[in-house]
């Protein structure tokens, strides 16, 4: 009877191993999908904070962007509106260096025709390059202008702001303030005159 019992003792044991072992193997399982899940959600967490970090700095982008235009702006309208020829006659008279002062009192001598249109160019062309350096900076932040002059006019472009008689319809001929696109979105639309046929 003893030996019954030992076999008995022996084959619930291997059973209860068998269940135990179920059991394991399911609990197992299930904290293998728990953890698979919990990196499935981080990974997703991850890729939102850097698609949240993007927008941040593109946002942040494009205010600095929309600070600099309008001093962008003013530079090329001072060049569109630069006298082209200035005449010798009465050059002299109208502008002075100053100078420092002296016992008589300082007053500025009147630069003569050839040193004030050297000075001008010197200028202009500070200017000039000024703009050019702002434009190349602008382009690598990933911001163009966008093309008007000449252009069919798009209003996912462009701004008209006047109708001129011309010889076709809806041809930009005249481009009041320059747009902008950065990485490809609109930023400021050109603002344009656009010709009407007659």
């Amino acid at each position: 009877m003893d030996e019954q019992d030992d076999n008995q003792q022996a084959c619930i044991s291997i059973e209860d191993l068998q269940e135990q072992l179920e059991s394991a193997r399911a609990e197992a399982e299930k904290n293998l999908n728990g953890w698979k899940r919990s990196e499935a959600d981080f990974q997703n967490y991850q890729k939102r904070k850097e698609g949240e970090n993007k927008e941040l700095v593109e946002f942040a982008r494009e205010v600095a962007v929309a600070k600099l235009l309008p001093s962008l702006d003013t530079l090329e309208q001072a060049l569109k509106h630069a006298p082209e020829h200035l005449s010798n006659a009465g050059v002299g008279a109208s502008f002075s260096r100053p100078q420092p002062d002296s016992e008589t009192g300082g007053q500025g001598q009147p630069l003569q025709p050839e040193e004030f249109m050297q000075q001008y160019h010197t200028w202009l062309t500070g200017i000039d390059g000024l703009v050019k350096q702002l434009d190349k900076a602008l382009e690598e932040l990933g911001v163009k202008k966008i093309e008007a002059m000449g252009k069919k006019f798009d209003p996912s472009f462009h701004e008209a702001v006047r109708e001129v008689s011309g010889e076709a319809d809806g041809i930009v001929v005249e481009e009041y303030q320059t747009g902008f696109t950065l990485n490809g979105k609109v930023i400021r639309s050109s603002q344009v005159a656009v010709s009407k046929k007659a």
